[in-house]
């Protein structure tokens, strides 16, 4: 994507720029634990017999929000009393059965938090952070201390209700792509020095008894 998607800042992430795609990099500072989530549907109609699918909504927590009417588009021929003629009209049925889902109706999910880079900002600029939807092959590859660039479209949704406390609205991106640019993670630096204890006690084995 061009100049025009990248935000320079989480900061600058707007409401007005829900439904849009934006890009951005950030350092991750926190990583939720792997679910599995339906993210897929399928419907069929009980006028017309078509099945579609419908994806879980994003801005309700991702659950499923039913169809009002059908979407197939297919036409079909009913007797018109008043016009006492047949009369071509497309199914606008309002009456759906909800079909039993597969394994392709479901995928791997994650949330993670990525927070400004604090080299990129002023002096005492407060850093911003948002959340990140992760999906399929997105899930685990990030981890808290990693710099990512972060590709995907903005999202808004109520944050948790509380009896007395004022509701309110949180951006959070559903991402279509992330790409570790560097890492800082304690975890990826625990593996590597495992890795590498691995192959010296691998080499060690193979020449313990090599003439030095």
């Amino acid at each position: 994507p061009g100049a025009e998607f990248a935000r320079a800042s989480i900061a600058q992430l707007r409401v007005s720029d829900r439904g849009k795609f934006v890009k951005f990099m950030g350092t991750v500072t926190r990583a939720g634990t792997v679910k599995v989530v339906q993210e897929w549907r399928e419907f069929q109609c009980e006028a017309c017999g078509s099945r579609f699918r419908c994806r879980a909504s994003p801005e309700n927590g991702y659950d499923f929000e039913l169809p009002t009417q059908c979407s197939s588009g297919q036409k079909r021929t009913l007797w018109d009393p008043k016009a006492k003629r047949p009369k071509t009209m497309r199914c606008n049925s309002r009456a759906f059965r909800q079909l039993p889902y597969g394994d392709d109706c479901m995928a791997d999910f994650q949330e993670i938090r990525v927070q400004d880079p604090m080299q990129a900002l002023g002096a005492g600029v407060v850093p911003q952070s948002v959340v990140v939807s992760l999906f399929g092959d997105l899930v685990g590859s990030a981890q808290p201390g990693d710099s990512v660039l972060i590709e995907g479209v903005v999202w808004h949704r109520w944050k948790q209700q509380w009896v007395g406390k004022r509701l309110d609205l949180e951006l959070f991106v559903e991402a279509s792509h992330a790409e570790r640019v560097s890492s800082n993670s304690p975890v990826r630096h625990m593996a590597a020095c495992a890795a590498a204890g691995d192959k010296f006690a691998d080499f060690w084995t193979g020449h313990r008894h090599d003439q030095w």
